[in-house]
């Protein structure tokens, strides 16, 4: 939340219910809310690109939107953001449709008190941080809060869909750190996780916003590369990758030196589907190794 007050922007037409809200918010106690009001979709989302709220209470019926293309116009807009919807009588029905498609709760306009209203804005904010925490836990690697195997088959996947239907290739290259385990037992295991982020954050600084890169586990990284021209992409990417274990990192005091041997698989011609692509590109990093370290190798 924002600092000691919670900031909430109210997005209704209404000028009696705007009224009541403010009135209700206004003299909530124990709570500070600091709140921005707007009657139109347009500049609700400058509110979100431009301040930082902590919730959006969203009226369905709007000026410019009416009923559910209304929710779905913010949270295209701010997906992160909690949404507590405001119905009236006669569209409670729809607003129970916008909880099911995302929004947090929701408030019958005319039949809450000033306790059910502030309650509702402190459940669907615990809720939405929550609901972060089990997605963080599911699809993203807690060591370095890089994507884990899930989120990455996922993308996988869907850019393999991507690839089949505009004829483009993709990449996926894996990347093994070596000399990891010297890391662990000259300086202990303390040293495993601030060398892993910093790894990952370099190889993060290289990538197209559209690439992935994911951690598979252990010292092993995954990176898929979407609408990859040609193999000269493919070396160039390579290369640069190589070059980032050409300096040592600085650790807590030490300066580590590790090498990193890649397995490079391309669509569609070496696999045509996600399994055989990540098996090629496993095969092809043991290659790499066999081949000596700090390189990397095609699947053959």
């Amino acid at each position: 939340m924002s600092g000691a007050s919670i900031k909430v922007l109210l997005v209704e037409d209404n000028p009696g219910d705007t009224r009541l809200i403010e009135e209700i918010l206004t003299e909530a106690k124990g709570t500070v809310f600091d709140l921005e009001c707007t009657d139109r979709i347009p500049r609700a989302r400058e509110c979100l690109t431009g301040e930082d709220f902590d919730l959006v209470l969203l009226g369905l019926l709007l000026p410019d939107s009416q009923g559910l293309d209304t929710f779905a116009k913010i949270r295209t807009h701010a997906p992160e953001m909690p949404v507590v919807v405001l119905s009236g009588l006669n569209d409670e029905t729809i607003a129970v449709t916008a909880v099911h498609q995302g929004a947090q709760d929701y408030l019958v306009k005319g039949q809450v008190d000033s306790n059910e209203v502030v309650r509702s804005i402190r459940y669907a904010i615990e809720w939405k941080k929550m609901e972060e925490t089990i997605r963080k836990l599911a699809y993203f690697d807690p060591l370095t809060s890089l994507p884990n195997r899930v989120l990455f088959n996922d993308r996988l996947n869907l850019a393999l869909a991507h690839a089949h239907r505009n004829e483009q290739k993709l990449t996926v290259m894996l990347i093994d750190l070596d000399r990891f385990k010297d890391v662990n037992d000259s300086l202990g295991h303390s040293r495993e996780a601030p060398l892993l982020k910093v790894v990952g954050v370099q190889l993060t600084h290289l990538l197209r916003q559209e690439d992935t890169i994911a951690r598979m586990g252990g010292n092993e990284c995954l990176l898929l590369l979407p609408e990859i021209s040609g193999i000269e992409d493919v070396d160039r990417v390579a290369h640069r990758i190589l070059e980032i274990f050409q300096k040592s990192f600085a650790i807590d005091g030490h300066e580590l030196t590790i090498t990193a041997c890649i397995g490079i698989a391309v669509y569609p011609e070496q696999g045509p589907d996600a399994d055989r692509l990540m098996k090629h590109a496993d095969i092809a990093m043991y290659q790499a190794k066999d081949t000596g370290r700090n390189g990397y190798q095609m699947y053959m």
